[in-house]
């Protein structure tokens, strides 16, 4: 493994939760989320480089660095069955990640959830490819987008420096979206949920039902209660997650060798 993702949980659990979080958002961000979650399941965390002070040269350049970048790491966390959860632009990316993994690692992801996400049309329709973060967006308008899509405390606006650096992270993590492009892959055999907060104004049905064109076949959009962040805002979410991680479960037979390793039969 590497250091791309953060480990809650326990590890021995024979299915693992694989998360990735939306555009200027961290690995930490989800962690009492994925801790409210009924024990028994391993959860890795993933996080783009470059969220902290004095980390913007590791940052990725576009797109593809960044999927190149989590690349590895994601597909040494596959050596089980997993559920992948991802969120809003973390949906591209896991999307793009788990159409890369070699049929037998495909085989075991149980379902992957892309929640309040533009499908890849829609995302690759609107991708403007500029050549830099912040030359096809200003920082006002990235400021505007941070308020936009919520999930901040109010607190944030009112240190200088603390949104300066939330909208250095943002507008970086918005260039890789602004440079998406579908790209080639597999994802046969994968389920896919699309889930959304049904009071989100920043996404419309089309972009959600346009995930159908992407996936091995069509998910009905299923609505939670709340916005842009409605998994921190309603226990629904979680209570869907915790399912499809008990089925998950369910469907498989994980038996550890005495080398510590887990055969899935």
């Amino acid at each position: 493994m590497n250091d791309a993702f953060l480990r809650t949980g326990d590890p021995d659990a024979p299915v693992r939760l694989l998360v990735f979080p939306h555009a200027g958002g961290s690995a930490s961000a989800y962690l009492s989320f994925v801790q409210s979650l009924r024990p028994g399941y391993e959860a890795l965390l993933f996080e783009l480089p470059g969220r902290d002070e004095g980390e913007a040269a590791a940052r990725p350049k576009d797109f593809e660095a960044a999927v190149d970048g989590l690349a590895p790491g994601f597909r040494a966390a596959v050596d089980r069955p997993c559920v992948v959860f991802a969120h809003s632009m973390g949906a591209l990316l896991a999307h793009r990640l788990v159409g890369a993994l070699p049929a037998g690692q495909r085989e075991l992801i149980r379902t992957v959830v892309v929640s309040a996400a533009r499908s890849p049309r829609s995302a690759a329709d609107i991708a403007t490819m500029p050549d830099a973060p912040f030359v096809a967006r200003t920082r006002a308008s990235v400021l505007a987008d941070l308020r936009r899509f919520g999930g901040c405390p109010p607190e944030l606006f009112e240190d200088e420096q603390l949104i300066d650096h939330f909208v250095d992270v943002l507008g970086h993590d918005l260039h890789l979206a602004d440079t998406y492009t579908q790209g080639t892959g597999c994802h046969d055999g994968v389920p896919y949920e699309v889930w959304y907060g049904t009071d989100d104004t920043t996404l419309d049905q089309e972009s959600l039902r346009s995930w159908s064109e992407s996936t091995p076949q069509s998910a009905e959009p299923r609505g939670f209660p709340g916005a842009h962040f409605y998994l921190f805002e309603h226990p629904g979410a979680g209570a869907a997650l915790r399912e499809l991680l008990d089925g998950a479960a369910g469907l498989t037979n994980a038996v550890k060798t005495s080398d510590g390793q887990l055969l899935i039969e």
